[in-house]
């Protein structure tokens, strides 16, 4: 199907005239997200001009930056969890938000108050105007601004989009992780693995020691690329091992184990723990962090908002935000290995330029009901998109399988007809998950750390 231009060159959920939760709650945020219509401007000229403006802060900070098509996100919060645990002062940088955009940055995994955030925007605003900076930078650039008045210990940074030119690389970093590299904005990126992984590798800086979980199919490109920069590099599947227990599971290190790591749904998951052990072992090493006494315990207190994140029980409702192949793979999995004595119902919608792999067909089908719904955002696959992927993956075209107006119909027609046995996974993007929980009456992700009874919510 054809479609036309999106209304919004830039981040899908960030605009003014949007529907809520994608909408700004004061004057401030809205003039911020009105930058997102200068679209994605990859470069580093713009972002460099607001950090000498701020003069320079980022110089004063220890950053960890991690990239990746997928992972970035929870490597990120993994290595704050840790530092914290260790008595560091950690701040955290990651995009997307779900449901109010000073998610994007925490102090001690506590987000920064809308006020502050306000005021760091507004004291921004000439430098912004006269660089014509993005929506993200401006963004990146209050993030370095208030990690550097809190005076932290480590600034734990997830890349935006790719490396080389993304505006988190104007940024000293003292450490480099990379997860994974897929299939995902290709019309920036490039077109296949290798480009792409060659934009995420623009990252590496003399010196800077590398630490890298790709497949192995492309573990000699990052390793050709790491020599050249004179990064030293550490490569999870080489020097790391991974053994089970009856209720944990242990990493091996060179001359290390750590053991009673809490055991975890989802595999991808538990792969980003081990990436994040193992670079703090060796910065720990070189006097650049300390690592906490008891990584396992640490990692209980372990938040991660949208990765195969359980908001509810009895139903069990799982909220991630699985938007491309790879993770969506990897989450479908996850979800139908989890054991349930009841229906698994997966709610479905994404964007219509994020394509799905008819090789995912088959775990589609595994599900007892799907129903798919159109996102409230002008980029999101609509209705006649969804009959139009409802019909590539072969799904049935009974009342099991629907495909309705709204996430708020779909959670409706769930609402009365769910079991407490029942099991229900949303995902297909970071705006389905930020939706369905608006829908659900969730206004901050703190709402979200315990589960709660689905009985508070549905009509179950």
């Amino acid at each position: 199907m054809t479609r036309k231009d999106p209304v919004h060159i830039g981040e899908p959920g960030i605009g003014v005239d949007l529907a809520a939760p994608f909408t700004a709650e004061d004057p401030t945020t809205a003039w911020l997200f009105a930058l997102n219509r200068r679209g994605i401007r990859p470069g580093l000229g713009r972002i460099q001009g607001l950090l000498d403006d701020l003069g320079n802060p980022e110089r004063e900070l220890t950053t960890l930056v991690t990239a990746g098509t997928n992972g970035k996100g929870s490597t990120t919060r993994v290595l704050a969890c840790l530092l914290q645990a260790a008595g560091l002062k950690v701040a955290t940088y990651t995009s997307p938000h779900l449901l109010r955009v000073y998610e994007r940055l925490t102090v001690d995994d506590v987000s920064v108050s809308p006020d502050r955030f306000a005021a760091t925007v507004e004291a921004l605003r000439p430098s912004v105007d006269r660089h014509e900076s993005s929506w993200f930078e401006t963004l990146t650039a209050a993030a370095v601004q208030i990690a550097h008045e809190e005076k932290v210990d480590i600034f734990c940074v997830e890349t935006g989009l790719g490396g080389r030119l993304d505006a988190t690389n104007a940024l000293p970093a003292a450490a480099t992780l990379l997860t994974t590299v897929a299939l995902d904005h290709q019309h920036i990126l490039g077109e296949t693995r290798e480009a792409i992984l060659d934009e995420k590798l623009g990252l590496l800086k003399k010196g800077t020691p590398f630490f890298c979980s790709v497949a192995p199919d492309l573990a000699g490109q990052a390793f050709n690329a790491a020599v050249q920069a004179d990064a030293p590099a550490f490569f999870l599947d080489e020097i790391t091992r991974v053994e089970d227990g009856a209720d944990t599971w242990r990493l091996i290190l060179r001359d290390r184990v750590i053991d009673g790591l809490p055991r975890l749904e989802s595999p991808a998951l538990r792969r980003n723990i081990a990436l994040s052990l193992l670079a703090l072992d060796e910065l720990e090493k070189r006097g650049v962090v300390r690592g906490p006494e008891d990584p396992g315990k640490a990692l209980t207190d372990l938040f991660l908002p949208g990765r195969f994140h359980q908001v509810l029980s009895g139903p069990d409702l799982i909220v991630d935000t699985a938007h491309n192949a790879q993770a969506l793979q990897g989450v479908l999995q996850t979800f139908l290995a989890r054991p349930c004595t009841g229906r698994r119902v997966l709610l479905f919608g994404g964007m219509h330029d994020k394509p799905v792999d008819h090789e995912l067909a088959p775990l589609f089908r595994q599900f007892d009901a799907v129903t798919m719904a159109p996102v409230s955002l002008p980029r999101s696959r609509t209705r006649a998109d969804l009959e139009e992927l409802r019909s590539s993956l072969e799904l049935p075209t009974d009342q099991d399988h629907s495909i309705v107006d709204t996430v708020a119909a779909a959670l409706s027609y769930w609402g009365t007809r769910l079991n407490p046995e029942d099991a229900v996974l949303v995902t297909g993007s970071c705006f389905m998950v930020a939706e369905t929980l608006h829908r659900l009456g969730i206004r901050d992700l703190d709402e979200t750390r315990q589960v709660r009874p689905a009985r508070t919510i549905f009509q179950a």
